[in-house]
């Protein structure tokens, strides 16, 4: 009883204030019993004070003015009151007006308690009945109050409207979707927020309502007020009356158009990964290692030359898919990736496509853990890279085939040094031999015959032995170290000491950082650039030589200058290329190798020679070395 009247309770405190009754309910509700039983002896002793005073001590009748007692009691109080304030009363009777002495005061008596007890029941039951009534109400009350708040609070818009299509409600989510607000559309037809092309849409709708009588779903598009078009999604419900008539519909509408922009973003997303993965030669997979599922993307299959529908993903497919030769090694490389503390999955295999090829695949995966460690999830793409292999072979086979080439020429180098150079010291010895001997009688012309022979021979042994330091500075190994430039460069002005005294050159060598690199070749490039400033001097002017050196983003450079002939610009690229004199219709002597042997050095160190000149200005070679040397000479 008491949950009962709880109930009641809360249900009465959201209805409308009203009257009397609900508070002789919650009154009910709340009084305690041992209040009930005091409250009903209080009023037992009231109406027998009452009835003294207004009838004295008659015994004619002695119950009739207890029974509006009994019925207030029972009316205004729970049934314990009630029934406490008839009990009291019938001792108090019983007792004190008209003490039981025959058959007719026990029946006066019995028909005192049965009226009570009938008056309390029919005040209990009527006090049901109110309270039922209450709680209905409130109900009614609390449900349309959460319908008015759901409505007033959506986020969606929430429209009704008459099957004319006319708006009879907007709620304040629809007037900020739509920009206007519901004294603009209350009466309007709903046909204004509908797009030109879409105004059939309405009768489709209606008639889709008419016909089902349910509930309808679909996106479609509609104007705001200020014009823009928005994406929306709809649900129709129909509205009947108390009859079943339907007289109307109910439309929930939410404006969808940034998610429809996501989803065409995602979309066009994925179908650029799903481009870019095929144009790639890749395809996506997954592994649940929980689940032991597997999900692979289309072109996954076609990778691995699987159907589909005869293959299903999952990782005995794909080993099974893996060469013979490669499947043990393919193995390990996933259960090493999925040990506690592994680095990401990675490996190569080879698989069989149609036809009886070989694919050579790499796999990449990046493994998802839980908090203990243990793997959950493997997720990577597997690329073709059978181009890359064969490309691989094609290279370690031009390797061998180089590598031969570098033997021949180192034997071709161990002859030239040797072989050849023999058969010409002895044409040169021979030549001088002959013209000594003969002396004067040999004819003019047959000594000019013998100069040129001599000649000859030793520009034949100069030009091989040009040749030699080219193919040294392209194969000897390189024994790279810090070098201490200064004291390379003193050498090197040792060594020409005699042509810079007969050329009459000033040369200014400015202090110059160590470099790392192989101090036979290093000293070799430098003394070619100074003998080349040398040769190639302008007739009549001393020559001036600058050495310097400076920092540019971190990387030592090198700066070789003088005042010679210059280069015309048409040729500084072929400088650098073996055998190329553009000098010698001037009578300059030289092989024409000094400069591809300095390229030939910059290259096996890494570094950058260039070349700026002027043609009658001089010449400025530039050698810049890595930043803080941190790369390795080849």
């Amino acid at each position: 009883m008491n949950a009962q009247f709880q109930l009641v309770e809360q249900l009465v405190k959201v209805t409308p204030p009203g009257g009397a009754v609900p508070a002789l309910i919650r009154w009910r509700g709340a009084v305690p019993t041992w209040l009930c039983i005091l409250a009903g002896l209080a009023l037992a002793a009231l109406a027998f004070a009452a009835r003294i005073a207004l009838f004295g001590d008659s015994a004619k009748i002695p119950y009739a003015t207890f029974y509006p007692l009994v019925s207030f009691a029972a009316l205004c109080g729970p049934p314990a009151l009630g029934a406490t304030a008839a009990l009291a009363a019938a001792l108090v009777v019983a007792q004190f007006v008209a003490p039981l002495r025959g058959a007719d005061d026990v029946t006066a008596l019995a028909l005192f308690a049965l009226n009570s007890a009938l008056t309390v029941g029919l005040a209990e039951a009527l006090v049901r009945v109110w309270s039922d009534r209450i709680a209905r109400m409130a109900r009614a009350h609390a449900v349309e109050q959460l319908k008015a708040a759901i409505v007033e609070s959506s986020d969606d818009a929430i429209i009704t409207k008459t099957l004319d299509g006319r708006i009879t409600s907007w709620n304040p989510a629809a007037a900020r979707i739509f920009g206007y607000e519901a004294k603009d559309m209350l009466g309007q037809p709903v046909t204004r927020l509908f797009p030109p092309e879409l105004i059939e849409e309405e009768s489709a709708i209606l008639a889709h309502l008419r016909a089902s009588g349910g509930a309808a779903h679909y996106r479609t598009r509609r104007i705001a007020r200020d014009g823009r078009t928005l994406d929306v999604a709809i649900t129709i419900s129909p509205l009947r009356d108390e009859s079943g008539r339907l007289v109307g519909a109910s439309k929930i509408l939410r404006d969808i158009t940034a998610e429809k922009q996501r989803d065409d973003e995602l979309r066009a997303s994925e179908a650029r990964l799903r481009f870019a993965l095929e144009g790639a030669r890749a395809g996506a997979w997954s592994w649940d290692c929980a689940a032991m599922t597997s999900t692979w993307e289309q072109h996954f299959f076609a990778l691995h030359g699987l159907d589909p529908a005869e293959h299903p993903p999952c990782f005995d497919t794909w080993l099974a898919a893996v060469v013979e030769e490669d499947r043990a090694q393919a193995e390990q490389a996933v259960r090493a990736a999925l040990a506690p503390g592994a680095p990401d999955y990675h490996s190569e295999y080879r698989v069989r496509v149609p036809g009886g090829g070989v694919r050579w695949m790499e796999i990449f995966g990046r493994v998802e853990r839980d908090e203990r460690g243990a793997p959950l999830r493997v997720s990577g793409i597997s690329l073709d890279v059978s181009e890359r292999h064969t490309a691989w072979e094609a290279v370690e086979a031009s390797n061998r085939d180089l590598q031969r080439a570098n033997d021949s020429l180192k034997k071709f180098s161990y002859i030239a040094a040797h072989d050849l150079q023999e058969p010409l010291r002895k044409i040169q010895q021979f030549s001088e031999l002959l013209v000594l001997d003969c002396g004067e009688e040999i004819s003019v012309e047959a000594a000019y015959y013998l100069k040129v022979l001599s000649e000859s021979a030793e520009r034949s042994r100069v030009l091989i032995n040009n040749l030699l330091d080219f193919s040294r500075a392209a194969n000897r190994e390189l024994k790279t170290a810090c070098i201490d430039m200064d004291a390379l460069m003193a050498r090197v002005l040792q060594t020409c000491a005699i042509a810079v005294a007969e050329a009459g050159a000033h040369v200014r060598i400015a202090p110059l950082p160590p470099l790392c690199g192989d101090e036979a070749l290093v000293e070799q490039l430098f003394l070619n650039l100074l003998t080349n400033a040398l040769k190639y001097r302008r007739p009549g002017v001393a020559p001036e030589i600058v050495m310097t050196a400076t920092q540019d983003e971190g990387r030592p450079v090198y700066r070789f200058s003088d005042n010679g002939l210059g280069i015309d610009a048409g040729e500084q690229a072929r400088v650098f290329e073996p055998f190329v004199r553009l000098r010698e219709a001037e009578g300059i002597k030289g092989a024409g190798i000094g400069l591809a042997i300095c390229r030939t050095i910059c290259d096996r160190h890494g570094w950058d020679i260039a070349l700026r000149s002027e043609l009658g200005a001089g010449a400025t070679f530039t050698i810049a070395a890595p930043a803080a040397e941190s790369r390795q000479a080849a």
